[in-house]
């Protein structure tokens, strides 16, 4: 479904990706951990093209994302991104916010797009939040928002930028108990996150990215049991 090949990311001449290889099957709910400044965020936003890459190859659905591909649009609608900061419109409401992007892209009409996002929104008790702005929302409520902004468009793949790590902790857990039920229901995902609980539950596989290279790469079970890779061992604490 979406692989990367020896990618590498240069901002000027620091070398914050130094060569990630990585294939993601559908189905897949792959975390990604690591010490802060590690290179996670800046990977997640290679990987739709929000983030120029200064080398390597990534594939999705066959079809290579680069600044040149034709269909760069249309392949970022199929990858969803969830921002830290949720990146909400202040002056759109809820509902507002939800449609904006498949109405303007012409994926739904206005109608089409109201009645799914009024769907998505009972569907995570939200409903009657539908005319609220943003700035009348709690930070679990904002995410949940964001969430349901990147499922209206339906997408194959979502991206999660550190979803929880804006709020505060009495609200972690709505976010996350939501994360888990999309995952339940067959979406793939990549998860940034340092929630490593929601980890161990949710994901199928782990990611260990130090210094902007893979350390580790396998199963809930061989990451988090891993005896010979020290470094994984001193980020656990284990």
């Amino acid at each position: 479904m979406l692989e990367v090949k020896n990618l590498k990311k240069k901002f000027g001449s620091n070398l914050v990706l130094k060569g990630i290889n990585l294939k993601v099957e559908k189905g897949d709910i792959i975390a990604i951990i690591g010490p802060s400044g590690c290179g996670k965020s800046t990977f997640l936003r290679c990987l739709n093209g929000l983030e120029e890459i200064t080398s390597g190859k990534i594939i999705f659905e066959g079809k290579e994302i680069n600044k040149n591909s034709n269909d760069l649009s249309n392949l970022r609608r199929k990858i969803g991104m969830v921002f830290q900061q949720f990146n909400l419109f202040p002056h759109l409401t809820v509902e507002e916010n939800i449609i904006l992007a498949p109405v303007k892209l012409k994926m739904m009409t206005e109608k089409e797009a109201k009645k799914k996002a009024i769907k998505l929104l009972k569907s995570i008790n939200l409903s009657d939040k539908i005319n609220c702005y943003p700035n009348k929302l709690s930070g679990g409520e904002k995410q949940r928002v964001a969430i349901v902004r990147s499922l209206i468009m339906n997408p194959d793949i979502i991206l999660f930028d550190e979803p929880t790590s804006a709020l505060d902790p009495e609200m972690v857990g709505e976010v996350l108990e939501l994360i888990k039920k999309i995952a339940d229901d067959g979406m793939t995902m990549i998860v940034v996150s340092h929630e490593m609980n929601f980890v161990k539950k949710c994901a199928n596989k782990i990611l260990f990215l130090d210094d902007g290279k893979v350390s580790l790469f396998g199963t809930v079970n061989e990451v988090f049991n891993s005896k010979e890779n020290e470094r994984i061992k001193e980020f656990l604490n284990v």
